[in-house]
């Protein structure tokens, strides 16, 4: 029998999205001004984006075939 892992539940780009959060949170921290809160707010977002389009490109890049099962579960007839 397998023992179940935790580590294996997680997306093989998993590091990268870890990467991603500590990216935005230090974003926020360095340009987010509350008194220039939407000049400044573009710039956060930007770098939000930026680091969420990476992750998602990563992550599907590594998960193709799971992706792919999923979407094909809806044409599964019983």
């Amino acid at each position: 029998s397998s023992s179940f892992s935790f580590y294996e539940c997680l997306p093989s780009g998993w590091i990268i999205l870890l990467l991603s959060g500590i990216i935005t949170l230090i974003s926020e921290n360095v340009f987010l001004d509350r008194d220039n809160f939407w000049p400044s707010f573009m710039v956060h977002f930007s770098v939000g984006l930026a680091c969420f389009c990476v992750s998602s490109y990563v992550i599907y890049c590594r998960e193709k075939t799971f992706i792919r099962r999923l979407v094909r579960f809806n044409d599964h007839v019983d």
